[in-house]
């Protein structure tokens, strides 16, 4: 099988709105977003802790670093934009990294708080890293938590072996990373995780390896890879309609199942 084309990928990137200039969050946004993060919002940290040492420059320069976006803190002005070129780079260094925990029979949890854009996304990586002979993990299936400040208690729901945070009927957008806490508190910790927001952060915190999707607005995430903790970058739109991440699970399971040159 031939390598897939990194240009013809690039370009889907950007004809979707997974790369490119940006169409879900402002300039504005990912600034704010950039300040409640070193001003420690639990809501902007993803239960990472120690963002608070760090000034709002260092933080939109390790985001410049990773997507491509403008390090400009005097311009809110406008949208962002991710570099096609930094994402594919991205999707070639976690999918070999997968490839490489596959072929040992390491286990993965993967999660996302963004199950109305890249849950699909993770269920095809989850998909092919199973057929390269790693093992997908679903900790604490069935088992139900008290969210802080919540009276009703909520579970993660696994959806093609991907959690997600539910409550009842629905699944749930989240920043937090009190699910990923209560699933890392069973005792079988995965050896890899894949994941964005806070499923991604307390996996950090917790020095476990980590594979991040991460947007343009998530600085938390940026900073803790600028700090050299153990993750690997994918910066892309984390909310676009699920089909258009067609071209990155297509890289994906390529890298995976070998027939892509990482």
């Amino acid at each position: 099988m031939t390598d897939i084309s990194l240009t013809d990928v690039k370009a889907a990137l950007v004809a979707g709105g997974i790369a490119g200039p940006h169409r879900s969050h402002t300039r504005h946004n990912n600034l704010s977003n950039l300040r409640a993060c070193i001003e420690g919002d639990p809501d902007k940290c993803f239960g990472l802790s120690g963002l608070t040492t760090h000034t709002e420059q260092e933080a939109i320069d390790a985001l410049a670093l990773l997507t491509g976006c403008s390090n400009d803190l005097g311009d809110p002005t406008g949208n962002d934009t991710i570099d096609p070129d930094l994402t594919v780079s991205g999707v070639l260094t976690a999918g070999a990294r997968l490839r490489r925990e596959a072929r040992r029979g390491a286990t993965l949890l993967a999660c996302t708080g963004h199950p109305t854009g890249v849950l699909e996304l993770y269920i095809r990586i989850v998909d092919a890293f199973r057929v390269a002979g790693g093992k997908p993990v679903r900790l604490r299936e069935e088992e139900r938590f008290l969210q802080p400040g919540h009276r009703r208690h909520e579970e993660v729901r696994y959806v093609g072996s991907v959690g997600c945070l539910a409550d009842w009927g629905q699944l749930k957008h989240t920043h937090s990373a009190h699910a990923m806490e209560a699933l890392l508190e069973d005792e079988a910790a995965p050896d890899l995780v894949l994941g964005d927001h806070g499923f991604a952060g307390a996996a950090i915190e917790r020095g476990i390896p980590t594979i991040a999707i991460m947007d343009v607005n998530d600085p938390a995430l940026a900073l803790a890879w600028s700090e050299g903790r153990d993750v690997t970058i994918v910066p892309l739109d984390d909310n676009r309609p699920p089909r258009l991440y067609e071209p990155v699970w297509t890289l994906f399971e390529g890298v995976i199942l070998g027939s892509q040159r990482p």
